[in-house]
């Protein structure tokens, strides 16, 4: 066994909506196929199943806390960012943590 190349953070909108996490889903399935190579975080995944258990603040520290741990953040979706995704997008521009932007994602 070995370890991956890169951790890679996936960042879209989420809002607690099971469409999004199911976008997510396959979005990550695809994404692992393509890039053997990386290893894929979503937060969605990683915190969504508390979601309406604590405060929104609460869990964007979950999520910058993971955020934190990787090597860059890939950014997916429209030109309308969600708030949690421009807080994330924020917090990686502060720590220098590359952002790659991959636009909208067509299942």
């Amino acid at each position: 066994m070995r370890v991956l190349d890169k951790l890679v953070y996936i960042c879209h909108q989420y809002g607690g909506e099971d469409e999004n996490k199911k976008r997510v889903t396959n979005l990550v399935k695809n994404l692992v196929q393509a890039y053997p190579n990386y290893c894929f975080l979503s937060p969605i995944h990683a915190t969504g199943f508390f979601y309406h258990d604590i405060s929104y603040e609460r869990g964007m520290e979950h999520c910058l806390t993971l955020l934190d741990l990787c090597d860059e953040m890939w950014l997916f979706g429209n030109k309308s960012m969600s708030k949690g995704c421009m807080i994330e997008k924020d917090y990686c521009e502060r720590y220098k943590i590359p952002v790659v932007d991959r636009g909208e994602y067509i299942e």
